[in-house]
């Protein structure tokens, strides 16, 4: 196992130099970028020109001295090889909407996007294991009917609705009794600077609170269905019928033998699920008012922000590496038979 994870270890850097360099070479290649919008802050009034006309000459001249600023006048390859020289010390440049470095204005967004997303993930996984299994059991009763229904009917409602619908019953004072049971937005209250521990911890839990439960409903439906149908493929296995003959009990089966291989299929979506959680959302993000990934984003894509758009992505690159090891690793905790290290 060791030197299965080294190898992996080893084969993630080229991984990380190709994901990387395909987000750099697409956002060199799109439309707008950081010049352009200077440019049009000085000529619109919005920056340092004061939206005073300006030449086609001077224009020109001010455009190739931003490009030569942002290091935009030499060529992509050797536009990412600097900034992979850079990165080696954190160092993602300064941001150009902001001014401010990239790193410190990420840094700002991440803990906000893993408040919501990283409970979600294991909340998710833990409900469905656990949900899946009885559904599995009592397959074909009322219970599994029921709630197949209400989980197919939840996996179609868009995260959008189910968030604005969150926020008005729960959020307002017109509906429940009481008033509002959590903050209408926001990862904070005014006041946190003076609240103490627990009860920073009460007030960051509340403002959570309904983005985790709305990022709960993404893959809720798609993995309760994998543990259901990989626990009944598993219980008709022949080994489950021998294990039954030699007189062991229904609950000593179950969850010492059936389960163990029957959770296998979920561990290969934990890279994804996990990338998804922590880069954040966008559409959860913007309803709440959370300052986080997703949000930061859409922010740096929609003002061509180079810098922070490759922070963001070399965290995304990052997240679904260690979620690929992080999967293999629960593979063999998992199921210990299971032999990564080419032998055979």
């Amino acid at each position: 196992m060791f030197a299965y994870l080294t190898r992996r270890l080893l084969t993630m850097i080229p991984m990380f130099f190709l994901m990387t360099a395909v987000y750099f070479a697409v956002q060199n290649y799109l439309p707008g970028g950081p010049v352009q919008e200077v440019l049009a802050r000085i000529q619109f009034g919005g920056g340092e020109g004061g939206g005073k006309t300006m030449s086609v000459d001077d224009i020109s001249k001010l455009k190739a001295e931003l490009e030569h600023q942002y290091g935009l006048d030499k060529p992509v390859p050797v536009r990412y090889w600097n900034w992979l020289k850079k990165i080696t010390v954190l160092d993602f440049g300064d941001s150009t909407a902001t001014r401010e470095p990239a790193i410190k204005t990420i840094a700002e967004r991440v803990p906000i996007s893993i408040g919501f997303g990283v409970p979600g993930f294991f909340l998710t996984y833990i409900v469905c294991i656990f949900l899946g299994m009885i559904k599995a059991l009592k397959d074909g009763s009322k219970l599994d009917v029921s709630s197949s229904v209400v989980l197919f009917i939840a996996y179609s409602i868009p995260a959008l609705v189910v968030s604005v619908v969150l926020l008005l019953v729960f959020c307002t004072d017109r509906i429940l009794p009481g008033g509002a049971w959590f903050p209408l937005g926001g990862a904070r209250s005014d006041d946190w600077d003076t609240l103490s521990f627990a009860q920073k911890v009460v007030d960051y839990s509340k403002h959570m609170f309904l983005p985790v439960a709305s990022s709960l409903l993404g893959g809720f439906t798609f993995l309760t269905m994998l543990m259901k149908n990989s626990l009944l493929d598993v219980l008709s296995s022949d080994f489950i019928r021998t294990a039954r003959a030699k007189g062991l009990s229904e609950k000593s089966v179950i969850m010492k033998h059936a389960l163990r291989n029957a959770i296998l299929p979920l561990m290969v979506g934990i890279g994804g699920f996990l990338s998804a959680f922590v880069a954040g959302s966008i559409v959860i993000e913007s309803v709440f008012g959370l300052p986080g990934m997703g949000r930061l984003m859409i922010e740096a894509l929609n003002s061509r922000d180079y810098n922070v758009l490759m922070g963001v992505a070399v965290i995304q690159s990052g997240v679904v590496m260690f979620g690929q090891l992080l999967s293999d690793i629960a593979y063999v905790m998992v199921d210990p038979r299971i032999d990564f290290s080419g032998r055979g």
